[in-house]
């Protein structure tokens, strides 16, 4: 998983993602997100700022971590979106599903 990082900061998993979430990525990427959920962390918040490609793969993974994150109390914010990347979240309904932050508050 070259270049994903994850970091927690207050109790909230920091997760950067590079590249196209999609195939082998999504599921490395789902497995540590499940990993943090099981250790009791289920507050996330994705950059998707360095992510230039996303499919269903990827998308429904998404799904899956916010259903679970949201069980334990959780949830997963998401910012950075833009490109072909944004467009798959609007063409979706996804980014209706998810708290997403534009530029101007993407700051932590």
């Amino acid at each position: 998983m070259k270049n994903q990082k994850f970091l927690v900061e207050n109790s909230q998993v920091v997760v950067n993602l590079v590249g196209s979430l999609q195939g082998e990525l999504a599921a490395q990427v789902r497995e540590t997100m499940l990993t943090y959920i099981s250790d009791g962390y289920c507050d996330f918040k994705v950059d998707f700022s360095n992510v230039n490609n996303i499919n269903s793969t990827g998308l429904g993974m998404l799904v899956n971590i916010q259903k679970r994150a949201l069980q334990q109390g959780g949830d997963i914010i998401i910012h950075g979106l833009h490109g072909t990347v944004k467009a798959a979240f609007d063409r979706t309904r996804l980014s209706k599903a998810f708290t997403i932050l534009d530029c101007q508050n993407a700051v932590a």
